[in-house]
């Protein structure tokens, strides 16, 4: 009869349900604190927050899949899926963040579960596999996809991503017609998450090329292409109607992605090296020590490696570099490098790890071997669980962000926005101030301010602030209708009205502005 420490050296313990348990078990412990974290005023503020009253009616699900991510008219991305989560949590919320962030906890387990799952599918033993979900789990440089409430994003295209390949590789192996269809919806539904999706058919192709040797294509290549092709041409007209047309030059976006390459070694530093975090990282405030160390180290175990499947190795660099490059495509000018982006990029990492001779031969079964094991993850954990705090509500997002990224003129604009928030004036006005010393023309600062003078009852500052903001930017919604709302006060009827028409024009979603309109006509009544 097989004893209990037999049965965990002989793996025994990985069988049915085990392995599962622990990873709900150790994700709910990690990141239990998240359930009581608040907003974090960056992107939450707009995709949730101040989108409630679309999100709590369902009826507004056709609005969600023909209008980009924000619902508003900066068409870029399109993301309907991202909105749907949100959504659905909206129905039980009732604006708590609580439901949102037990749904990321959720999304994030499931994830590693899934990992566990390919890697085995890979190749790999079973031990080796659930050890490096474990890592994937509880790994710090993933704590934004999961405390950070817009970071599911990530998440969920990570889950469709998977659950698409794993679709394929069943149909490799047995082409039957459903799994062949489950391919094609995990993978139109990974396309309708994040536009980064488009990517998967090359990395199918190489694995369909160089690690399933082909075989299986011969008979069924014309139709993974045609369903491929269908699933990408639906996706790009629902994307061109939503968005009214393809703004990307894409020019713009190979020389962005050339400028921004030295962030792959802050990347990959915070992947081997997780000890310079931050919940807004720019490359002016970021260094490439720790990726030029972790380089130097994963080559020289990879050379060193007699063992590694070159067919593999390749692919997990492929994976790694094709789902992070996109990230570092920036159209809008802001140059952060936050670190969800380095989610779905990991499984990469984790396939290349997997190469390493070292890491490949670990007899679990070694007493030493369980206890450096369980004292990295311990770490790890630690580490997670000290980063995780910065999510905690929007001023100890922004203080860690302004803090992590002094350089950001939008680090320092948002906490002062905060503070404003909070009623501290003078502390706003403050970091106002240091954005601007920054970057001069730095959007919405002058709008800001303008907001101050108003509160302090200095019309005449607070109205060439808003002036400013708009010959900076005409078109900008919030500073035409502050100073809408300056010219109701003052009691300029005729320049207010005009003011609320134009920010409605500008923002047909303004219910500020309506508002303002309905008290001008109360006196005509």
């Amino acid at each position: 009869m097989i004893n209990l420490k037999e049965k965990f050296n002989n793996y025994q313990w990985l069988r049915s349900w085990r392995p599962y348990f622990l990873i709900l078990a150790l994700g709910f412990l990690l990141y239990s604190q998240a359930l009581f974290f608040d907003y974090s005023y960056l992107d939450d503020n707009e995709l949730i927050v101040g989108k409630m009253e679309i999100l709590q009616n369902s009826k507004n699900i056709p609005l969600i899949f023909s209008t980009d991510a924000f619902l508003s008219n900066n068409k870029v991305y399109y993301r309907p899926i991202l909105n749907l989560s949100f959504m659905f949590d909206t129905q039980f919320s009732e604006g708590m963040a609580f439901f949102y962030h037990f749904s990321n906890i959720i999304f994030h387990i499931f994830c590693v579960i899934l990992i566990f799952y390919f890697l085995q599918k890979l190749n790999y033993s079973k031990a080796l596999s659930f050890f490096l979900s474990l890592i994937f789990l509880v790994h710090p440089v993933l704590t934004q996809a999961v405390a950070w409430l817009p970071g599911r994003n990530d998440s969920l295209l990570t889950i469709f991503i998977l659950l698409s390949f794993l679709s394929l590789l069943k149909f490799l192996e047995n082409p039957r017609f459903k799994f062949y269809l489950l391919y094609l919806l995990f993978f139109f539904v990974a396309l309708l998450t994040k536009e980064t999706a488009a990517l998967l058919p090359l990395l199918i192709i190489y694995y369909c090329l160089f690690i399933d040797s082909g075989k299986a294509l011969k008979s069924d290549k014309y139709l993974l292409l045609l369903g491929t092709g269908a699933m990408m041409f639906v996706w790009f007209l629902m994307r061109n109607f939503a968005l009214g047309g393809d703004p990307t030059n894409y020019f713009s976006a190979v020389t962005s992605i050339v400028k921004n390459l030295p962030a792959i070694l802050v990347g990959f530093g915070k992947l081997l090296l997780p000890v310079n975090l931050s919940v807004f990282p720019i490359l002016e405030d970021s260094t490439i020590i720790f990726g030029i160390i972790s380089l130097i180290g994963l080559a020289a175990g990879i050379f060193i490696s007699k063992q590694r499947k070159n067919n593999l190795f390749i692919f997990g660099i492929i994976w790694l570099l094709f789902f992070l490059l996109p990230s570092f495509i920036k159209l809008n000018n802001l140059a952060d490098f936050l670190e969800h982006r380095l989610y779905l990029s990991m499984i990469g990492f984790l396939i290349i790890l997997a190469e390493i001779d070292y890491i490949k031969k670990l007899d679990f079964s070694n007493k030493k071997i369980k206890l450096f094991s369980a004292g990295l993850i311990f770490i790890l954990m630690i580490l997670t669980f000290w980063h995780s705090t910065n999510f905690r509500n929007r001023i100890s997002f922004w203080q860690a962000a302004a803090k992590s990224s002094p350089h950001s003129p939008l680090t320092q604009k948002n906490l002062g926005a905060m503070y404003y928030l909070d009623g501290n004036l003078d502390a706003a006005y403050h970091y106002y101030s240091k954005s601007l010393e920054l970057n001069p023309i730095e959007p919405m600062i002058h709008n800001n301010l303008g907001l101050i003078y108003f509160e302090r009852g200095e019309f005449l500052k607070a109205e060439n602030e808003f002036k400013q903001e708009l010959n900076l930017y005409p078109y900008y919604d919030k500073a035409l209708l502050n100073l809408a709302n300056l010219y109701y006060k003052q009691g300029r009827s005729v320049e207010a009205k005009y003011l609320y028409e134009t920010t409605l024009r500008e923002n047909p979603y303004s219910y500020e502005a309506y508002q303002g309109l309905i008290n001008l006509a109360k006196p005509l009544r």
